[in-house]
């Protein structure tokens, strides 16, 4: 299994419990509004790097996968969507200036960035004011960065299905 694979897999096993979805003023969110959020986060980090990358689709992270261990308190039948990039085109040499780029970008826009390893290359932090996980790693052969980014615990629809059971009056 490639390097990166795992590493989006840990950290999405991570995340899955650690997202918020439900706080008081997050407003619902659908699967596809999630995921033109997700897109729109990878496109203004991308749009903040010099050089520009080629994103190239990392083709399984498209994931939908169940909120397990919400630590919000909400409930587990709920989903977090992620969606991973490969930043192709940037050449070695430049790597820590652009993961240093992201950061910073990360950081001006307000969002939270929770870790960073002492190379500074693999950085997770968390957007503002919607709880959205950001990851940028070191893949491969240490000679290309991914970005991905994973919504919180949201409803499918964007709001708990009725229950089946019907009330007796």
């Amino acid at each position: 299994m490639p390097r990166f694979t795992v590493m989006i897999i840990a950290f999405a096993a991570l995340v899955v419990g650690c997202t918020g979805g439900e706080a008081v003023n997050r407003p619902a969110m659908t699967q596809a509004q999630a995921l033109v959020r997700i897109e729109q986060l990878i496109k203004e980090t991308v749009d903040a790097i010099t050089p520009k990358p080629r994103l190239d689709l990392y083709r399984p992270s498209l994931n939908i996968n169940g909120c397990f261990d919400p630590t919000d308190g909400g409930s587990e039948d709920r989903v977090v969507i992620s969606r991973s990039y490969y930043l192709r085109d940037i050449a070695r040499e430049q790597i820590a200036e652009v993961a240093r780029q992201v950061k910073q970008h990360w950081e001006q826009q307000g969002h939270y960035i929770e870790g960073a390893s002492k190379s500074g290359l693999n950085i997770s932090g968390h957007s503002q004011p919607d709880d959205f996980l950001l990851s940028l790693s070191l893949t491969g052969d240490n000679d290309v960065l991914g970005l991905g980014v994973t919504s919180p615990c949201i409803w499918p629809s964007g709001t708990p299905e009725p229950s089946s059971e019907t009330s007796v009056a």
